[in-house]
């Protein structure tokens, strides 16, 4: 027990059942203790030491073990702090029973996940976005849009998908280059972002090819207009290694109120509707199953 609470590494710490600090160990102090000494810490509770919605987190995981006698293991949690970056760690905690059997505190070990917690969350990252332009890819967006159709069922409205081309991207990429071409894919992920709903999914699905997902819209919601706005962000002009292309797009949009909608047949019909609207000459909108303009 002397070589663990003088450890520099672990992290012990023993409250009694008032959450306040009984004895943590220099590894502890090291970690969390803002700078202060052993003497400084006895006595204090998490309130004193991180940030009041963890240490409120921290006193209900504490409380439910004093009420309950069972341990607490391995509860990953973000450790936020007022002065400085916040951090993960891994906490055991687990009561502590007096002589006659009572529970008179608990004790506890912290690990710090920090690496670990990052690494999957950047993993996770790239298994869900676009590497070019940092949009939702194929599998994040149909995870969506399936959520999407699903709550269609406690909340009636619909479900529109937005399909966008952007016209003579290949023009763009023979003349100025691939390195080029990601930066105007980049921004007009960016214009697309900025004239979307902060409630709808922006992706990119590869190549020259973007949806927009509008979840939640009304029977008020016009999607023509929403392709309007679309056309009318890409429409501006860029300015790329110094030289003004102005860019337009084709874009093809599928709706339903339907939560049975198959997925990969809403997507299937905006790609459709995408291409009646590229086959008319492109820089338009298109309805599917409407007449082309």
């Amino acid at each position: 027990m002397r070589s663990l609470l003088t450890s520099p590494q672990e992290r012990f710490f023993f409250k009694d059942r008032d959450g306040r600090f009984v004895l943590v160990s220099a590894g502890w102090l090291a970690a969390f203790g803002k700078g202060r000494t052993l003497d400084e810490v006895i006595g204090k509770t998490d309130f004193d030491m991180f940030s009041r919605s963890h240490a409120a987190a921290a006193l209900r995981d504490e409380q439910r073990v004093l009420a309950t006698g069972e341990r607490m293991v391995g509860k990953i949690e973000r450790a936020t702090f007022d002065d400085r970056p916040d951090a993960w760690v891994a906490t055991i905690t687990e009561p502590v029973f007096g002589d006659d059997g009572a529970i008179i505190g608990t004790w506890g070990i912290s690990r710090d996940v920090t690496a670990q917690v990052e690494a999957e969350q950047s993993l996770e990252h790239q298994v869900l976005h676009d590497a070019v332009t940092g949009l939702a890819n194929r599998v994040a967006l149909m995870d969506r849009l399936s959520r999407a159709l699903i709550l269609l069922e406690r909340r009636p409205g619909r479900v529109g998908l937005l399909f966008i081309d952007v016209d003579t991207f290949k023009g763009i990429n023979d003349s100025l280059g691939h390195d080029a071409g990601d930066r105007v894919l980049t921004e007009i992920g960016r214009r697309l972002t900025s004239a979307a709903r902060r409630i709808d999914t922006v992706a990119r699905l590869g190549g020259d090819e973007f949806v927009i997902l509008g979840a939640e819209l009304s029977h008020h919601d016009d999607p023509r207009l929403i392709g309007e706005r679309v056309l009318q962000a890409m429409r501006s002009p860029l300015d790329i290694d110094g030289r003004t292309i102005t860019v337009t797009g084709s874009v093809g949009a599928a709706l339903t109120g339907n939560p049975l909608a198959d997925p990969g047949e809403l997507l299937q019909q905006a790609d459709s509707a995408m291409y009646d609207s590229k086959r008319a000459g492109g820089n338009r909108c298109q309805i599917f199953g409407q007449t082309p303009a």
